[in-house]
């Protein structure tokens, strides 16, 4: 078995929504549903919350299964920060891999990151991403159409070969981070994609998708 622990990275300073992991959502937060989750999986070797502020660690306090990780307050500050510096706590991890969880979308359930710890055990690859089917048409900045390359077809269900990145979870190899600065080399299956259920990829990255996510999880109840 390889070793890997699992890990939720999160800061209050997010940019498009503000303070969006510990504001009101349905009776609770995106991170308290997050940390409840971190708090049963227990076929990782380590669960971990990775925070700076101390607003964050005192909710992680609540859940006797889950670790605080120290971040630097540099790797939670507005904006996007490199990748040696927002990650460097990877290091500290006591774990050959590790398996980071967003918080921000609160609908995937433990049974998906249980199926993933089991491939990622079962296979080899250097990284892993969560993905998803799709037929959306996307086209580059140039305007030049990437996946639908067919003037005759009009839909988006005809060709639902493409997988997009969900960034529900990753699975990165600490030695790599270490050596190279880098989690992935992004080319053929690196980082490797692995299918998850679309009714549990409700991201949350802008006021629309809190409201949308809020709904469904009101109304769906995911029990984990």
């Amino acid at each position: 078995m390889k070793s890997i622990s699992v890990v939720s990275n999160a800061r209050l300073q997010s940019t498009r929504v503000p303070r969006k992991l510990v504001r009101p959502f349905a009776g609770t937060s995106l991170l308290e549903i997050a940390l409840a989750k971190l708090d049963r999986m227990d076929f990782f070797d380590g669960r971990y919350l990775a925070v700076a502020e101390e607003e964050l660690k005192s909710l992680a306090r609540k859940f006797r299964n889950v670790e605080i990780l120290h971040r630097d307050a540099a790797a939670v500050k507005q904006g996007v920060n490199p990748q040696t510096v927002t990650f460097a706590h990877y290091l500290d991890i006591p774990s050959d891999y590790v398996f980071a969880f967003n918080p921000c979308l609160p609908c995937v359930s433990i049974e998906t990151i249980r199926k993933a710890y089991d491939y990622f055990q079962s296979t080899d690859f250097p990284s892993y991403m969560a993905g998803m089917q799709t037929g959306d048409w996307i086209f580059d900045a140039d305007g030049n159409p990437l996946t639908n390359t067919d003037a005759g077809n009009v839909t988006t269900n005809k060709n639902r070969a493409f997988m997009k990145a969900t960034h529900a979870f990753y699975i990165v190899s600490k030695k790599r981070y270490r050596d190279t600065g880098k989690l992935w080399s992004l080319t053929r299956n690196d980082p490797h994609l692995i299918p998850m259920p679309e009714h549990e990829a409700v991201d949350v990255d802008t006021e629309t998708e809190f409201a949308v996510a809020e709904g469904f999880w009101k109304h769906h109840q995911p029990n984990g």
